[in-house]
């Protein structure tokens, strides 16, 4: 039988605001993400559609847009934040 992970998720984001997506182990926090970024790493069946500056978008073009640090990112504290995240993308 199917599980319903997240269901009817919606949000707006203005350019320039900053977001948190806050909520217990297990409420589906990453889940929201991946459908976000268009990462499907445990291949569940995604319905709905995603929405850029009010237009639907395509997997690809999210995926190319967007991405996120996950929880056990490596922390250095000579580096500055810029400088983390791309050191991010790098080892990833």
């Amino acid at each position: 039988m199917p599980k319903e992970i997240i269901k009817n998720v919606s949000g707006e984001v203005k350019s320039g605001q900053m977001l948190a997506i806050m909520g217990a182990s297990g409420a589906g926090k990453t889940t929201l993400l991946n459908v976000l970024t268009a990462r499907n790493p445990l291949k569940l069946r995604v319905k709905g559609v995603v929405l850029l500056n009010g237009q639907a978008v395509s997997a690809e073009t999210m995926a190319s847009l967007s991405s996120y640090i996950e929880q056990h990112d490596l922390f250095h504290p000579f580096l500055t934040v810029r400088e983390h995240l791309v050191f991010q993308v790098l080892v990833v």
